[in-house]
């Protein structure tokens, strides 16, 4: 056999009899506090439903409620190593929950909301946990604006006559000051009246600096437009949002 056969053979042999030495481990479930649950959307009762206002009027708005709660793998810390030569085959992790809730709102084709609340790690990529106790909830609003285009606008090699563009805002702490973050500013109002409705004791969290994301279409005849800005209230979530280019959704629990 020739030496880089030999030494090939050699390496996968010492590869495969490491690895029933490293397995993959559990470092616990990460458990929600149940701290910022008042800010997700409320079950309707008999007595009481949700209303959303737009520009194609007031309309019956409902929440789709999580059966059951999903489960992620949070990834945490670094890889464990330990006679392995695929960095990716053994890895250290946490598990979570989180609650997911879409929106349904009769006769509206402009905007969409889906609420999160989940802890704050992301599945997606490998979180420094130190300790788990201190790994806090987030409620995440993703609302969506659907632009609909008179007429066709060009993307990239095709054209398109709809485009749905999303923000995303994190609700991380119920603090009264001014939260200042990357993108964008979370300040606590004590009393605010938006759609003609005034609320008491209302967050509000908006873009520091509107922008459009690489993917979005550019059309100077058709430019593109995205929420803004959200209020956030307890016991009901979002009570209104609003688009760069002036559009509003305000929402009631009647």
């Amino acid at each position: 056999m020739k030496l880089p056969k030999l030494l090939a053979v050699l390496v996968l042999a010492a590869g495969l009899s490491a690895c029933e030495k490293c397995e993959d481990v559990n470092l616990g479930k990460l458990e929600f506090t149940n701290e910022l649950v008042s800010f997700l959307p409320a079950q309707p009762t008999s007595v009481a439903s949700y209303y959303a206002t737009t520009e194609s009027g007031k309309l019956q708005l409902k929440y789709e409620m999580p059966a059951k709660n999903a489960t992620l793998v949070i990834p945490a810390g670094k890889n464990n190593y330990t006679g392995k030569f695929d960095p990716n085959s053994c890895k250290n992790y946490y598990t979570s929950e989180e609650k997911v809730f879409t929106s349904q709102i009769t006769g509206e084709k402009h905007f969409s909301i889906k609420t999160k609340y989940r802890k704050d790690a992301d599945p997606d990529r490998y979180n420094a946990i130190h300790d788990k106790e201190e790994v806090n909830d987030v409620v995440e609003f993703e609302v969506g604006y659907a632009n609909i285009y008179p007429e066709p606008v060009p993307y990239g090699t095709t054209t398109i006559t709809n485009f749905t563009s999303r923000r995303t805002f994190i609700l991380s702490d119920a603090a009264t000051t001014t939260l200042d973050g990357i993108t964008y500013k979370q300040e606590f109002l004590p009393e605010v009246t938006v759609g003609g409705v005034t609320h008491k004791n209302v967050y509000h969290l908006y873009l520091k600096q509107p922008y459009l994301e690489a993917h979005e279409p550019r059309s100077e005849k058709y430019p593109i437009d995205f929420v803004q800005g959200i209020y956030i209230s307890e016991g009901v979530g979002i009570i209104h949002a609003y688009t760069f280019r002036g559009k509003n959704l305000s929402i009631t629990v009647e």
